[in-house]
């Protein structure tokens, strides 16, 4: 899952023409963090996500369903696990 976020984060970051430090300004954290959050080494608290959602001025709901429509695609490509 914290691929998951990392990318719907960089995805709309992109999308809305922030760098990671300004969106880290933005939410009252640091570029590094936004960064660690990206390549899926930390999985920020449902209140970051809130405050990152915001800050892309889109609804919690919305960024939510990004990161579900990532993992149904990543479960309907990963082959079955061995047991």
């Amino acid at each position: 899952m914290n691929k998951e976020v990392g990318d719907t984060i960089r995805e709309l970051r992109k999308e809305k023409h922030l760098s990671q430090e300004k969106l880290a300004d933005a939410i009252d954290s640091h570029q590094v963090y936004i960064s660690e959050i990206e390549k899926g080494i930390k999985l920020p608290s449902l209140a970051i996500i809130n405050n990152i959602a915001k800050a892309f001025d889109v609804s919690l709901t919305h960024f939510m369903s990004r990161v579900e429509k990532k993992l149904e695609q990543n479960d309907t490509q990963e082959p079955p696990k061995s047991v």
